[in-house]
């Protein structure tokens, strides 16, 4: 109270993120060793490192904008900050399960949708979800109009998106299934991952109903038999992979939530050997450096991990000298 907010001291902005984190105490004999962390007991949980920094974000922006000194880039703000994240009681970031086709398959064959109105909504809205990147904002503010099916697969244009607030919009294509795919071996597979047909069945259905524009995604009446005049928020969209993540008795069920379909999306799609500049383009990141959380899983084996060249056998390859290990593996070494 009684501190001046514009502009606002390095001192005042550290004291506002200490009131606003979490408060420790000294451990006592009489507290629990369940919660004791590295000899201290949280008094008073407060907000994680992630929403203060988007805070401290905000307050930088707002001296930016008023040409004045910036508080946020004095070291005792610094300090604040970084304390406070090394606190070992903070807990990491929970990162959200990928996606992959495998565990995708496994759940989508479990579901009816020529039968169960709410299994034709969560076919489609997985595959869209999945194939288009999309975060479930996204997925919540996509009206019917912005899906249109054709030979080629399906269009999605995203007005606007947490990376184009402006709504310059974008459209997104997903591929059809190729011909050979269809009829040959794992047709089965492709038609069920095939995201233009899952859509234009569940817009079909609605449309039986009267339903012809507005949300893409609404909710299903107790009955299940008819679609709700309300689009569904992006909250009900993480239950809804949530909860088909579980009824598949997938293993890493409880991980799985809004943002599992756009990350499951780049690590696939890595792992299969897509480009990584297509990738991101895709996705709609930024940048490389935005991107690399989401494709970490991809790499964790692939061909580029070292230990797989360290069981090969090196061969001699002429007098005192034997030829170089990766060479085993098509690999040159670094000129």
């Amino acid at each position: 109270m009684g501190e001046r907010a514009l502009p606002a001291g390095p001192l005042t902005v550290a004291r506002f993120l200490a009131d606003l984190a979490s408060v420790w105490r000294p451990a006592t004999p009489a507290d629990p060793s369940s919660s004791v962390i590295a000899g201290q007991v949280c008094e008073r949980k407060g907000l994680r490192p992630g929403t203060l920094s988007g805070y401290l974000a905000a307050i930088s922006v707002v001296h930016q904008t008023a040409q004045l000194d910036n508080p946020v880039q004095a070291e005792a703000v610094r300090r604040t900050i970084t304390g406070i994240r090394r606190h070992p009681g903070v807990a990491p970031t929970r990162r959200r399960a990928a996606a992959r086709r495998e565990p995708l398959v496994e759940l989508l064959r479990l579901l009816k949708p020529e039968e169960v109105l709410a299994d034709a909504r969560d076919h489609a809205l997985l595959l869209v979800g999945w194939k288009a990147a999309l975060r479930t904002d996204d997925l919540a503010r996509l009206q019917m109009a912005d899906l249109h099916p054709s030979d080629q697969g399906l269009s999605v244009h995203l007005s606007r998106s947490k990376t184009d607030q402006h709504g310059a919009g974008t459209t997104i294509g997903i591929a059809a299934p190729s011909p050979e795919l269809v009829v040959g071996e794992g047709s089965d597979e492709s038609t069920l991952l095939d995201a233009s047909a899952a859509w234009t069945r569940w817009r079909d259905l609605l449309g039986s109903h009267g339903i012809l524009d507005g949300p893409a995604w609404r909710g299903i009446d107790r009955y299940g038999r008819r679609p709700r005049a309300g689009g569904l928020h992006r909250n009900s969209i993480a239950e809804i992979i949530k909860r088909r993540a579980a009824a598949a008795g997938l293993e890493d069920a409880d991980l799985w939530g809004g943002h599992s379909l756009r990350r499951g999306f780049a690590t696939e799609a890595i792992a299969a050997g897509v480009p990584e500049r297509d990738v991101q383009r895709h996705g709609r990141w930024h940048s490389r450096a935005s991107m690399d959380p989401y494709i970490d899983a991809a790499r964790t084996f692939d061909p580029t991990n070292p230990t797989h060249w360290l069981t090969l056998t090196p061969e001699p390859s002429g007098r005192g000298s034997r030829r170089p290990w990766w060479s085993n593996i098509g690999i040159r070494a670094a000129q």
